[in-house]
């Protein structure tokens, strides 16, 4: 929630990059069609003109990125704080498409039946990145881009939520990106948004797990043995979040565990009851724990103890099965001299499973922890 002081001004929250800064209230700018924005001053809030001419307005945000200014819809800060969720894991761990489909699944209001609605926000930044990414990947089935590795932690994406009670706030997505653990704490970005995460959503790939049928066509002697292996971005991020509240020696932000390409695993038990099952109309915190418990054995089964650290080290966190595509990818075809490689594809549109229900976890544990915040109606 936006703070306002004696001398009239609010602390807001830039849902870009997470800086704080002070906004005066009245000093916007409105996107022109050809040019940069350009500056306005807004009515005060008690006259008839604040409404419409709050419709398309914008702030700049003091905090340049790489020396390039942003802005976010003044409709961001007139609401409660933004809730921050992050996506941690390897770069090709299915993150992007997870993130796509989740993005896509918000803006159908598929978080409807769990009393959420998306409320329409004229960001740039989301219309970029839905036309870009995510219409693509729903509507032809073309592979999201992978993530760089050049930034360790970048804004994804953002949306305006209102819950059945009618309080609304901006959900934001960043992406705990790369496999360096270097310059993490020194890094201003990673810095702030570790400061800010409210929950995180750590993506296990379940093609880099032994066991059997855990990818297809390739022998289990022939897949990595998980006990062995870590993921450097579980690691880095846990290591900064060190400093935060704790409860008996873990950390009180909650977090989910994705288990993605599920659909590789439609007919292995316990994946196939759970990718089946329709999704809920409400929040069932029973499901939640039955799907933890299924998702637990199965990653302890096939010996991927490492990608269950955050079970330990989170007071609160859920497991869950999904797929985001619902069907295999294509490979892209080879790159030519000095040209990045073609997207990749995938045998049909995207038919995302269960996408949301890590997300559902997180808000519901959330508003548990600040019941304030992302209550359901």
């Amino acid at each position: 929630m936006t703070v306002t002081d004696t001398a009239g001004k609010q602390k807001v929250t830039c849902v870009i990059c997470l800086e704080e800064f002070d906004w005066n209230g009245r000093e916007a700018y409105r996107r022109d069609d050809n040019g940069p924005p350009s500056h306005v001053t807004l009515p005060p809030r008690t006259s008839a003109r604040w409404a419409p001419e709050i419709q398309g307005a914008v702030l700049r945000c003091p905090n340049e990125i790489n020396r390039v200014p942003h802005y976010f819809p003044v409709d961001f800060v007139l609401h409660e704080r933004p809730i921050v969720i992050g996506f941690v894991g390897a770069s090709r761990a299915g993150k992007t498409c997870l993130l796509a489909a989740m993005s896509g699944e918000i803006d159908r209001q598929r978080l409807g039946p769990r009393g959420l609605r998306t409320m329409p926000v004229n960001l740039t930044e989301h219309n970029t990145y839905r036309s870009n990414v995510v219409d693509p990947f729903f509507e032809k089935g073309i592979a999201p881009p992978h993530t760089r590795n050049a930034a360790l932690v970048s804004y994804a994406d953002a949306v305006l939520l209102t819950t059945g009670a009618g309080l609304t706030f901006p959900l934001v997505f960043f992406d705990a990106a790369g496999e360096q653990l270097l310059g993490l704490q020194k890094h201003a970005m990673a810095l702030r948004f570790l400061h800010r995460v409210d929950g995180l959503i750590f993506v296990v790939d379940p093609t880099k797990i032994g066991g059997e049928d855990s990818r297809d066509g390739v022998e289990d002697d022939e897949l990595s043995d998980a006990t062995t292996l870590d993921d450097p971005t579980y690691s880095a991020t846990v290591a900064g979040l060190r400093f935060r509240d704790k409860k008996d020696g873990r950390l009180l932000i909650p977090a989910a565990l994705a288990i993605t390409k599920s659909d590789r695993l439609r007919f292995t038990p316990p994946v196939d009851r759970w990718l089946s099952r329709p999704v809920p109309s409400a929040v069932d915190r029973f499901l939640f724990r039955q799907e933890s418990q299924d998702a637990y054995a199965f990653l302890h089964q096939r010996r991927a103890t490492a990608w269950l650290a955050p079970v330990d080290q989170f007071q609160w966190c859920t497991l869950h099965f999904v797929s985001a595509s619902g069907s295999s990818a294509v490979r892209s075809g080879p790159a030519g001299p000095g040209e990045e490689a073609p997207p990749g594809r995938f045998v049909r549109p995207a038919r995302p499973r269960r996408v949301l229900e890590p997300l559902v976890a997180l808000l519901a544990m959330i508003g548990e922890r600040d019941v304030q915040y992302v209550r359901g109606g």
